[in-house]
């Protein structure tokens, strides 16, 4: 029960977290556009348009992925004693997902998105879940085979 407390604390964080990012102004997609330009032309490497807003939306959208899958690990460690802990955790994933989304249209240079809770932070939820249960499993299993050795 004490470290079920920890893992509500630390997804109740990484919400905070969550909204802090959506209420930076430099989290708006121009902003990481310029950040990438910057960083090429630093570097020295020539690159047109079209490739660094390539760029730049396959860091965002990887962004969402590995948040919102994070997000949802830590709420299955918060709710793993209960019967259907991966889909609750999916759930509330999505659930706020959705609220973070509607508080990003509120934010100035920032626009809502249907297909990004859809899309991205379900999927990655999903994933991360997915990779969790078979971590899990295997480490069920192998408790197992450790139970049954004769000693």
């Amino acid at each position: 029960m004490k470290k079920r407390k920890w893992w509500i604390l630390a997804a109740i964080l990484w919400m905070a977290v969550i909204f802090a990012f959506t209420q930076a102004p430099y989290s708006t997609g121009s902003s990481t556009s310029s950040a990438i330009e910057e960083l090429f032309v630093a570097l020295h490497i020539n690159a047109d348009q079209s490739t660094i807003d390539l760029l730049n939306f396959i860091g965002r959208k990887a962004s969402h992925i590995t948040v919102f899958g994070f997000l949802a690990f830590l709420f299955f460690k918060s709710l793993e004693n209960y019967r259907f802990a991966y889909v609750l955790a999916w759930v509330l994933t999505v659930i706020y997902a959705m609220s973070d989304e509607y508080h990003q249209s509120f934010m100035p240079g920032r626009t809502a998105s249907v297909k990004d809770v859809f899309l991205f932070d379900s999927v990655g939820a999903f994933l991360v879940l997915l990779l969790t249960f078979f971590l899990v499993r295997k480490s069920k299993q192998r408790s197992a085979e450790v139970d049954r050795r004769p000693n």
